[in-house]
Order: C-alpha cells, then sequence, then structure tokens
C-alpha cells in the first residue's frame, strides 16, 4: 500500500460532490428533492410550495410531487391549514443515526477496516471518560492472530502511547500529571521524567509510541483527534505487535494515522460519541 492511494481514498469521503461538474450524469428528481430539503433546512419559517417551486426554478407540478412523496415519507411536514411545508421528524430521525455514539463511524468505517488489514494492525478509538481512556470502537485487520480489543474498556489516562498524547494535549496541571502517572502500572517501567520528555516530542511531531512499556509485547502509535476544541479528549491509535513492523514502516503508519485523523476531526467525529 502506498501512502498516497490511500490517503487519498480516505480523504474523498470528506470531500462535498462538485455539483457543477457536468461529467458527472445527475437524477433530475433526486436533485431537485435534495435542493428542496436543504432549502427547507435552512429557512426558519415553513414556506409554501408555489415560493419553493419558483426559488428554486422547478416546475409547481413537479415540486408538489415532491413534497407530497416527502411528507409521506416523513421527512416534510405539511400544515394543511396554512399550505406550508417544514422539516419533519423523520429527517431527524435519519441523521440521528450518523450522529449518535459510533453512528458517523459507519461513513469510514470500511475505509479505516481496509487501512487496519493493509498494515496488519488494529486501530482503535478512544475517548476520554473521567480519569481513564475508553475504547468507542476498533477496526481490526481480521488476521487469525491479532490484537483484540472491547468497545467499552477503560485504561489509565497516561498509559501507553495515548498517554503521553494527553500528556501532550489534555490539559493537564504538573500535579495531576504526576497524580494520573502515579496509577499507571508499566511492565517495563519507565520514569516520569522519561515519560514528560517523551510527550514533549510528541507534542512536536504529532504522535506518540510506545514499544512493549505498558502492555509487554503489545506496541501501539497513537495521535489526537483534534477537532479544535481547547484540550484533546479523543484519540486514534494503532496497535500491533512489538517486532511486527521494522521502523520506516512504524514512521509510514505513523504518517498515515497522522493524516485519518485529521479528516475525523475536521467534521467533528470526536462529538458524536
Amino acid at each position: 500500500m502506498t501512502n498516497t492511494t490511500f490517503i487519498d481514498r480516505i480523504r474523498s469521503v470528506f470531500e462535498p460532490i462538485d455539483v457543477s461538474d457536468t461529467s458527472r450524469k445527475q437524477v433530475g428528481a433526486v436533485v431537485a428533492a435534495a435542493s428542496v430539503v436543504d432549502t427547507l433546512c435552512k429557512e426558519k419559517m415553513p414556506l409554501r410550495m408555489t415560493t419553493m417551486a419558483r426559488r428554486l426554478g422547478i416546475a409547481p407540478s413537479s415540486c408538489f410531487n415532491i413534497l407530497r412523496t416527502l411528507t409521506q415519507e416523513g421527512i416534510v411536514n405539511f400544515d394543511s391549514k396554512a399550505k406550508t411545508y417544514s422539516i419533519d421528524l423523520g429527517l431527524v430521525s435519519i441523521a440521528r443515526n450518523y450522529l449518535t455514539p459510533g453512528g458517523s463511524l459507519r461513513v469510514v468505517g470500511p475505509l479505516l477496516e481496509e487501512f487496519a488489514r493493509l498494515r496488519e494492525i488494529t486501530l482503535v478509538i478512544w475517548r476520554r471518560a473521567g480519569h481513564h481512556m475508553m475504547v468507542v470502537t476498533y477496526f481490526d485487520n481480521g488476521s487469525a492472530v491479532r490484537v483484540h480489543i472491547e468497545p467499552g474498556v477503560r485504561f489509565p489516562i497516561l498509559g501507553g502511547a495515548m498517554g503521553r498524547i494527553m500528556a501532550a494535549r489534555g490539559g493537564f496541571s504538573s500535579r495531576e500529571l504526576k497524580q494520573y502517572f502515579s496509577r499507571v502500572k508499566w511492565e517495563v517501567p519507565i520514569s516520569f521524567d522519561e515519560f514528560i520528555a517523551e510527550a514533549e516530542i510528541t507534542k512536536e511531531r504529532g504522535w506518540a509510541f510506545d514499544a512493549g512499556s505498558f502492555n509487554s509485547g503489545i506496541a501501539t502509535i497513537s495521535t489526537a483527534i483534534d477537532d479544535g476544541s481547547e484540550h484533546v479528549d479523543a484519540v486514534l491509535s494503532a496497535t500491533m505487535f512489538v517486532g511486527q513492523h521494522n521502523q520506516e514502516t512504524i514512521s509510514a503508519i505513523a504518517s498515515e494515522l497522522c493524516e485519518v485523523a485529521k479528516l475525523l476531526a475536521s467534521v467533528k467525529i470526536s462529538r458524536t460519541f
């Protein structure tokens, strides 16, 4: 797998379609229906059919049929007294499927699974839960021997590679860092000063690496899902076995991981779980 090919593919998921591209074959009724829904979403007041038809340049008969169909599907509400249309709860229900915990991950799930398979890693999305980091979801590579982790599992907030990310970007005071670090059980002991020095490197390069210090035999690369909030509280990790990949490959995976995390952050995905 080349870095450019994979990253370009996953980036395309987030890029809007250029509706001015006439090389794409479009279904007129679908385009018109999308325009109607978009208009109703943007308007603060319900609209009459004739107003929408005139504004969107749609034939009144076509606009009426679109609105009638959308009303039957529960996406649009029709006020029979005022003869106006507005967005109904059906659209909210559809949107909620992608905005509830983990729902929005369905959009990028297949590509994250492909990433995991091609690099023979397990991808894990973490979210801060009090003094811990909790597994939101994971994507493994499907091989017979792989790192497996269950959603809902909690780890110390400063444990492993993700702990170095949180130390660098979590907004903790020196006192809190020492307190949380003292609660971590390292299988290969590391001093607090060493940990902080590595967190500083992490802040500069954007990713952290743990070569089995936290869990013996398990190596992890982590990076922040930074959506622009004051402090980071979501992390994306790539987990593998110690010695599975050489340093060159680890660096390549880290670079890809950072790109994917930026794309997840660009759509505020960390706020949906």
